[in-house]
């Protein structure tokens, strides 16, 4: 059986960007698009804030829930203690 050669994940990735593209170009010679701060830093100042209410709003339903589970597990005991005990007596 023959072995296969170890996965270059960067080569893979060079040889698919060129034959996307048809050239390579260098991350060095790319000029990065800038932006004036405006409706952009607003929304994503929204968009954090409420990121930040959810993340308040599952931690509260998430101690909600484990005190559901607490009380299930309890009526779950004291309903399998009575049926034990009715089956006892009969």
């Amino acid at each position: 059986m023959a072995r296969r050669k170890p996965f270059n994940l960067k080569q893979f990735v060079l040889r698919e960007a060129a034959s996307l593209s048809g050239e390579v170009t260098p991350i060095e010679k790319v000029d990065p698009v800038e932006y004036e701060a405006g409706e952009e830093a607003k929304q994503l100042e929204l968009d954090i804030d409420f990121i930040k209410a959810l993340k308040i709003k599952e931690a509260k339903i998430n101690r909600m829930h484990k005190k559901l589970v607490r009380e299930m597990r309890k009526v779950q005991m004291r309903k399998k203690a009575l049926k034990r005990r009715v089956t006892k007596n009969i």
